[in-house]
């Protein structure tokens, strides 16, 4: 059995936390929410929902973590990686390495600070929420994928699918920015669907939406490709659908909006975890660096995103308290196109 240090105790580095343990391995976690630890400490990490355990987990602030780091697992907001993993950084061992269990593009922020050959990317698509101190609610599988940020099929790669199969099946790929991005562009339409105050399945029955929806992935898709980004299909949203210009059938957009409604009817819950964050908890997302981190791509290819920069501070605007969520902020989006 091998060991793990998990930067972040929330949601998804919980619920991966507690299948290693489960499994035998020696997990660590450093967690920065001190009343967390705490519980932690007093009565165990528990998991409720899909599943429910609770299991003993070694807990560390920060400032207590003073080992050297091997299998490292970071696990954190996209808006927190450098300060939660920089401190860190001089205690990776020579033959240690980073994994991003994160939002967003942040392999290519960890490699500015550990380094390409000691990044290892990772897709996945089940999640959870933090309920309270010691408690993580699961929301149950879904697409798991880990790869190197090269494409090489390496013995740790394989180490880490196998370990991480503890909590459901992990598939190895050679392409995981093309699942990355791919993430990114249904997670432009997951953030407009946050706006308002209606389910996902609801928005995707009007064609209006479906179309502006899809004039919002076409973007990401537009950024992609100016990389040489192979885009991959996920939870049946194939993006290359809505690429600017391109030559896709309506039977093949169609056959997208259906894989998703499929995707979304397994589901008891029809709203989205951004949603959750800006009407119940009132906390900023992580739309910057997620659907924000095109923005930045954008500029440097001169790729023209209109949708996607309105969406950004539309969210934004939710976000300080500014916008109410509502089906205007669509409209609003619609009128940047109009615009452009």
């Amino acid at each position: 059995m091998a060991e793990y240090t998990i930067i972040g105790a929330g949601a998804i580095g919980a619920i991966l936390g507690v299948s290693l343990i489960e499994a035998g391995h020696d997990v660590r976690f450093i967690e920065a929410n001190r009343d967390h630890v705490e519980a932690v400490r007093a009565k165990g990490l528990t998991l409720s929902g899909h599943r429910d355990v609770t299991v003993t987990a070694p807990i560390f602030s920060p400032e207590e973590a003073d080992w050297s780091l091997g299998r490292t697992l970071l696990a954190v907001k996209s808006r927190h990686t450098v300060e939660a993993l920089r401190p860190h950084v001089d205690r990776l061992a020579s033959d240690g390495f980073v994994v991003s269990l994160q939002n967003g593009l942040e392999e290519y922020k960890i490699a500015e600070l550990v380094g390409d050959a000691r990044t290892v990317g990772a897709f996945l698509t089940f999640g959870g929420h933090y309920k309270a101190p010691g408690e993580i609610v699961y929301g149950g599988p879904g697409s798991f994928k880990i790869g190197e940020l090269n494409g090489a099929a390496t013995d740790r790669i394989i180490a880490l699918q196998k370990a991480f199969s503890a909590l459901q099946p992990v598939e190895a790929t050679d392409n995981i920015f093309g699942f990355l991005w791919s993430k990114i562009a249904l997670g432009a339409v997951y953030f407009a669907t946050a706006t308002t105050n209606s389910d996902v399945t609801e928005l995707y029955a009007d064609q209006r939406w479906r179309d502006l929806f899809g004039k919002l992935a076409g973007e990401v898709v537009a950024v992609a490709e100016s990389r040489d980004v192979r885009l991959e299909v996920i939870d049946g949203f194939d993006p290359r659908v809505f690429r600017p210009g391109g030559d896709a059938t309506p039977a093949s957009i169609d056959a997208t909006w259906e894989g998703q409604n499929r995707y979304w009817n397994r589901h008891e819950g029809k709203r989205t975890g951004v949603w959750r964050d800006l009407a119940i908890h009132k906390r900023k997302t992580e739309v910057d660096r997620f659907v924000g981190a095109v923005l930045e791509e954008a500029s440097q290819r001169g790729v023209a995103t209109p949708g996607i920069a309105r969406l950004v501070e539309i969210v934004n605007e939710i976000e300080r308290g500014e916008r109410e969520q509502g089906r205007d902020s669509l409209v609003a989006i619609e009128a940047a196109y109009i615009a452009s």
